[in-house]
């Protein structure tokens, strides 16, 4: 199969993520977790970011949280609390602010987007790729999400 088709693929099933509903978290310690999303090229629409903090909740799109602010150029942070652990970040930019992340012929997106630990290159991957340790502490911890378009 046509290596493009396998990626596009990829990227629509990753992609998609943004539009569960968040699961209502537990209380225990929380950690604050500052992320910001970089490569933003217009100020149009908004940047969507969900947080997951499980291989279940990545699957199944099912966010601990989701956020959503205007987007701003050249970038955008967004603060959330998490408990501490793994989590893996998925984040794009709905230019049109159509509540959607479009897609063109085979599926390859339209519109920036990111993950953590996700340089552009390839296909995403899944919640093991993208995972992020949230140590305990209580210092801010900054992560760095770039978009990508293809």
């Amino acid at each position: 199969m046509n290596k493009k088709i396998l990626i596009a693929a990829a990227l629509m099933a990753a992609c998609t993520f943004a539009f569960g509903q968040a699961a209502p978290q537990a209380s225990a310690k929380k950690r604050s977790v500052q992320i910001t999303i970089t490569n933003i090229t217009t100020s149009s629409g908004t940047i969507v970011l969900s947080a997951h903090d499980s291989e279940e909740s990545f699957k199944k799109r099912k966010p601990v949280q989701t956020v959503r602010v205007p987007a701003k150029v050249p970038s955008a942070t967004i603060e959330l609390s998490l408990e501490s652990g793994e989590c893996a970040f998925c984040v794009f930019h709905d230019t049109n602010d159509d509540g959607d992340l479009n897609a063109g012929f085979m599926g390859i997106p339209k519109e920036p987007f990111g993950f953590s630990n996700y340089d552009g290159k390839g296909p995403p991957g899944n919640f093991k790729k993208h995972k992020v340790a949230i140590p305990a502490g209580t210092e801010t911890l900054a992560i760095e999400i770039p978009l990508v378009k293809f």
